[in-house]
């Protein structure tokens, strides 16, 4: 397991969330999950952070669930949820017990949807991976460790981002803006994508 962990944390850093959103918009269809580890103070962030774009990037509904009252209740919420992708979270507090029950309870997973991410922090994902062999067997490497210093995107790569929008639609950021306002923004995802990017997040509410 030490083997394990150390190759993990040496090959599976992402340098931003948009690394991530790549690897999950590339999986194949199916029940895969994945574990993002990342500093225990920001995994509030993230967890809204992800929700969000998540759903406009895969173009599934996209629901998070917590841990904090055990593995035999999260299971059980998950059981119940009729989202098609799972953020769960919260897990903070499992000791090796509520793990090992995890590892149990890992075929009630499979509710054939698209699966879902459990964000942790390090020392989670340590007890992770020494009480749930099965569990994290059928991860294999999908144990991504996110940097501290890792943002969503650069100011830079928010710029090229956003050029590149610019240059395949033929519309400007007000453009976009203003369709979004009036209810009239297209569905393709990319649109969704150029609300985040703009901070203009809010206005997807408006399209449902």
């Amino acid at each position: 397991m030490d083997n394990l962990l150390s190759f993990l944390d040496m090959n599976n850093k992402l340098s931003s969330i948009d690394e991530l959103l790549q690897k999950i918009g590339a999986r194949p269809d199916g029940n895969i999950w994945m574990i993002l580890v990342v500093d225990i103070n920001d995994i509030e962030s993230i967890v809204t952070d992800l929700q969000d774009t998540i759903e406009i990037f895969s173009e599934c509904n996209t629901g998070t669930i917590s841990g904090e009252s055990g593995a035999r209740d999260l299971i059980n919420q998950i059981s119940k949820a009729s989202d098609q992708y799972l953020l769960l979270w919260q897990l903070e507090s499992w000791d090796s017990n509520e793990w090992k029950i995890f590892d149990a309870l890992r075929s009630r997973l499979d509710k054939e949807n698209k699966g879902g991410l459990l964000v942790i922090s390090e020392q989670a994902n340590n007890l992770m991976i020494h009480n749930t062999p099965n569990f994290v067997s059928w991860l294999g490497a999908r144990i991504y460790y996110l940097q501290k210093d890792a943002e969503i995107l650069s100011d830079e790569e928010c710029d090229r981002r956003l050029a590149a929008l610019q240059e395949w639609t033929g519309k400007t950021n007000e453009d976009v803006i203003a369709l979004a306002e009036n209810r009239q923004l297209p569905t393709d995802p990319e649109y969704g994508e150029w609300l985040i990017l703009l901070n203009r997040g809010d206005l997807l509410e408006r399209q449902k």
